[in-house]
């Protein structure tokens, strides 16, 4: 037996020290997060034994209370149609099997792993609202990549085919500055209130960045996000407080370098008193969070809930710092547009922002730019580059830069928002039309171009209630494998997709045919 196998084969072990796997500790009580009790009464509404150390106790059972046919049923139903789904992928298969020789999984990028299907599907090529995988079958595509192509593949996206003229024409990468990158950061101030900008690859980077910066700027060494968030693949942020008192990742892999509690305070969402017991000691730089908490299903601000945490980061003196990278799209000016939100100090967005070109941006104001500037010089040499932690050799490149600026001027703008939120709404109609039609104790939302359906009735406001809301154990399974297999490629990721500017009435008509059969089929009124 090696080494490695002795790790991987010893399981987690709960210690003095708190829940142990190779060697590191990835859960324990800690002063880090606060003891205030869970509140589970929205959550256990709906799924009376909700407890977040058993995630299966999150089903919504008391739906088959009003028509929901029973749980066990929908997995016979679920696993029905990913098998005829699956069936139609041979050629997907052969490509996954051959690609483990030397990728990952099959797979060349993570993401594309996260179908977590039997076989994961390859894709053709995409173009529009469409996508066509390997094997022949046309889908719609609801997914959009999980959001970066959200406005559309291929040239139909101004950005897209501003991009490819600018890598043929103008090369991408000189190293200097150039003339387009300024009206490009104008723009990004036009939408999104912050005065200076600069470019990284990913929304990762983009978050990694503010991060240090607001470290360094105020002196303090930790970070604040709400509990069940996700900022990116950072280690501050891949934590979570799974029951009072207690923080822990999101998972047992000893790939962490610093300890489970090292620079990150958890508070709960909507709950101004957590925040602020996180706050008093004044040693938190930021307050990181979404304008909307996208993480486990949606669970939306209460009145005077971004109010309320301005107020409290300005009283202890932490910066503010809103991540936009699943929120974009609730208005053309980002869903701190959408909710009057402001004040804040930094603000990060990764993903769309360019239209699925590679590319992220940060923002701060000019206070905190000023002090990154003074840092960065007195640092001198080895502040450059990647040593400073604002980029590296792609950040800021001519592709990137004309496909941001293309989708600031000529994308995310009222004119084309407008027909593409009441796209948009007309599909959140439908889905609500249906839910009545069976009398379906179910809910549709809509936060700009994103839509989300819901296995409970209540709007949510907690992540815990919007575990629940999600349906896993039945309920989410068999909703995905029929809608992919009728060739509707919504997210693999809780019940969310997005619609484009290139969706066609035709294409939106065919998805509410085939979500009124799923709806049919799940309230009882119709065979599977």
């Amino acid at each position: 037996m090696t080494d490695f196998d002795r790790i991987f084969e010893t399981p987690s072990q709960q210690t003095e020290a708190g829940h142990t796997r190779g060697n590191r500790v990835f859960r324990k009580h800690s002063t880090m997060v606060p003891s205030k009790p869970f509140d589970y009464s929205s959550a256990r509404k709906w799924a009376p034994n909700a407890d977040f150390n058993d995630l299966a106790s999150f089903y919504p059972s008391e739906g088959e209370k009003q028509g929901v046919i029973p749980q066990a049923q929908l997995l016979e139903l679920s696993a029905k149609y990913m098998e005829l789904w699956q069936a139609k992928m041979p050629t997907s298969k052969k490509l996954q099997d051959a690609g483990r020789k030397n990728m990952l999984f099959g797979v060349f990028g993570s993401y594309q792993k996260d179908w977590e299907t039997p076989i994961l599907p390859f894709a053709k090529n995409c173009l529009g609202g469409k996508l066509w995988d390997v094997d022949g079958n046309e889908y719609i595509d609801l997914q959009f990549g999980d959001t970066p192509s959200m406005f559309g593949h291929g040239p139909e996206n101004p950005a897209v085919r501003a991009a490819a003229e600018s890598l043929m024409n103008v090369g991408i990468d000189p190293m200097m500055g150039t003339e387009e990158q300024a009206v490009t950061a104008k723009e990004l101030e036009k939408h999104f209130q912050l005065p200076v900008w600069m470019h990284a690859l990913t929304a990762t980077d983009a978050n990694r960045y503010l991060l240090s910066i607001a470290r360094c700027v105020t002196g303090r060494p930790n970070i604040a996000i709400p509990n069940f968030t996700y900022h990116g693949t950072i280690d501050e942020t891949q934590k979570m407080m799974p029951e009072p008192g207690v923080i822990s990742r999101y998972h047992e892999m000893p790939q962490y370098y610093g300890e489970v509690d090292q620079g990150t305070k958890i508070f709960t969402w909507n709950d101004l008193e957590s925040l602020e017991e996180c706050l008093k000691d004044k040693s938190v730089a930021v307050v990181m969070m979404e304008p909307v908490m996208s993480n486990f299903g949606w669970a939306w601000p209460k009145e005077g809930w971004h109010q309320g945490v301005r107020e409290l980061t300005r009283k202890y003196g932490t910066l503010l710092c809103y991540d936009e990278t699943h929120t974009l799209g609730h208005a053309w000016n980002g869903s701190v547009g959408a909710q009057g939100i402001t004040g804040f100090d930094m603000w990060a967005c990764g993903k769309a922002i360019s239209s699925g070109i590679p590319g992220a941006v940060f923002g701060m104001n000019r206070e905190v730019a000023d002090y990154v500037e003074k840092w960065q010089l007195q640092a001198g040499f080895f502040a450059g580059a990647g040593l400073g932690f604002l980029g590296n050799a792609l950040t800021g490149n001519t592709m990137s830069t004309t496909a941001l600026r293309v989708t600031m001027q000529e994308v995310m703008t009222p004119e084309v928002f407008d027909p593409l939120l009441a796209k948009a709404a007309f599909v959140r109609d439908g889905m609500e039309a249906v839910f009545v039609k069976y009398s379906a104790p179910f809910r549709a939302e809509m936060m700009g171009n994103r839509l989300c359906f819901h296995f409970i009735s209540d709007k949510c406001h907690d992540p815990l209630t919007g575990i629940t809301q999600i349906g896993f154990g039945g309920l989410f399974e068999f909703a995905h494998a029929y809608l992919w297999h009728h060739g509707l490629l919504i997210m693999p990721f809780f019940n969310m997709f997005l619609i484009c500017p290139q969706h066609t009435q035709e294409e939106l008509n065919r998805f509410l045919e085939v979500f009124d059969d799923m709806i049919a089929i799940i309230m009882g009124k119709k065979e599977g």
